[in-house]
């Protein structure tokens, strides 16, 4: 259930890419996407907020241009609703029947992962005839495709598909106390703070570790109940919540926070800054998941380059969940000038996967880049970092990748719902198959680098120290 609230979105009938959600939680609630078709990506973030979703706008949006054949595509807009709209039992089968036939007959893996998919059928179907109400309906869905198990495939209810949209326009509010947190041996580590947030301005700082929340340790989860510790962060807003904290320093103390309304912008799609006593630029990309990503990276390093050129550049995926992959491919795009990366290939079709030419940041050319990489680095985000690898344009430090990085396509359903299957599985231009493998890198460097503030942060010196010894 956790992935069902970190989410993505494509725009109508894409293709996606999705993942496992690593150790990470939020002190925020989000809720799931809406989607395109062609190879396009999207997939699970890593990081989870503190915080839980307002009412949302009803979101609109447009689909771009995608590589290979472009379908013709009617987006069709989803106005989220508080409650789910009730379905008969005639609707139910039809969904259930059309879902359970698309996995049959488009599912990249024909052996369904060793199921006997049809023996699935026949035990699912009276159970859907016998749901009581849509909200049971909706969760033998998720049970549904959750018995795949490939860690990428996914069905959301209307519900998911609408608070998914508005996320990626960055429309949807939050309630909580706008912060992020990485499950530790003794608590919650906190990694991320939201600007001018209630956890920011109660004190907090990143590397505090949440020990307990209003007196329960945090690592009692069995006291928390089915929603956890971070559900015990989340409430309405003008509610207050204490945290017991521990400072880097061994230190600890109580605070209260009171949740409030956080913007989903809150925690930027993309960072950039030059390091200290350095003409290095460091380049955070958070997610693919977010409208014009490419754009805004774009932004993000003409303003840094403003103040005067870069003898190198490190781009930061190592929490980037995923996304849309025509927005990786135009990413790519600014660094290096076109070039194939690979190709998504599914049961009878193949996409190749080309960055575009021409967009490439002339500042940049021959600026060496480093690209850090962990395990939570996940699909759309593994692409990119492949691409960089493969195009000679980046050396790749860190950790090896998710390997995650199949493709799912949208199949958008007569109540609103969605169903995102993994039809397609991303190969390298020598026809290896990263999945279950992942990137491996040029230099590899084992650390908990979350635990370390960026200046001392072990993966970025490594970073820098290839940037100085450039490998030919």
């Amino acid at each position: 259930m956790f992935q069902r609230l970190l989410f993505i979105l494509c725009v109508c009938l894409m293709l996606a890419a999705c993942s496992a959600v690593p150790q990470v939680s939020a002190l925020s609630t989000a809720a799931p996407t809406a989607a395109p078709t062609s190879p396009l990506t999207r997939t699970d973030a890593p990081q989870a907020r503190l915080d839980t979703p307002t009412a949302l706008p009803t979101p609109t949006w447009t689909p771009l241009p995608t590589q290979t054949p472009t379908p013709s595509v009617t987006p069709i807009p989803v106005t989220p609703t508080a409650t789910l709209a009730p379905l008969g039992q005639e609707e139910r089968l039809a969904i259930f029947e059309r879902v359970w036939t698309l996995v049959r007959d488009r599912y990249v893996y024909t052996d369904y992962h060793g199921l006997d998919w049809q023996a699935v059928h026949d035990e699912f179907r009276p159970r859907v005839a016998a749901a009581p109400d849509s909200q049971a309906f909706y969760g033998l869905m998720y049970e549904l495709i959750d018995k795949l198990d490939d860690q990428h495939s996914r069905f959301d209810s209307p519900q998911d598909v609408a608070a998914e949209a508005a996320s990626f326009e960055g429309d949807l509010v939050y309630v909580g106390i706008g912060a992020m947190v990485r499950e530790v041996e003794n608590g919650g580590m906190i990694t991320r703070l939201a600007q001018g947030g209630p956890a920011e301005e109660s004190g907090l700082h990143p590397g505090d570790v949440v020990l307990k929340i209003n007196g329960i340790p945090f690592t009692d989860t069995a006291r928390f109940g089915a929603g956890g510790p971070i559900g015990a962060v989340r409430g309405p807003a003008g509610t207050m919540v204490t945290l017991t904290i521990q400072a880097s320093d061994g230190t600890q103390r109580d605070v209260e926070v009171t949740r409030r309304a956080i913007p989903s912008d809150a925690f930027p799609p993309v960072e950039a800054e030059r390091l200290p006593n350095t003409n290095v630029g460091y380049l955070a990309i958070n997610t693919f998941d977010f409208d014009h990503v490419d754009q805004v990276v774009r932004q993000q390093l003409e303003t840094l380059l403003q103040s005067g050129p870069l003898d190198g550049l490190i781009i930061d995926v190592r929490t980037n969940g995923g996304g849309r992959v025509d927005l990786m491919l135009n990413t790519i795009g600014l660094f290096a000038n076109g070039g194939t990366i690979g190709a998504t290939q599914g049961r009878d079709r193949s996409y190749t996967l080309t960055a575009p030419e021409g967009q490439t940041l002339p500042p940049l050319e021959g600026v060496p880049i480093v690209v850090l990489t962990s395990e939570d680095t996940v699909s759309a985000a593994e692409m990119f970092a492949a691409g960089m690898q493969v195009l000679h344009r980046a050396a790749i430090v860190g950790t090896h990748t998710a390997g995650n990085t199949e493709n799912l396509s949208p199949h958008d359903l007569s109540d609103g719902s969605r169903l995102w299957l993994a039809e397609l599985a991303f190969h390298l231009p020598d026809g290896t198959l990263i999945e279950g493998r992942g990137v491996l890198p040029d230099r590899v460097v084992e650390a908990e680098w979350w635990r370390f503030p960026l200046a001392t942060d072990p993966q970025v010196q490594a970073a820098l120290e290839a940037l100085r010894s450039p490998t030919p």
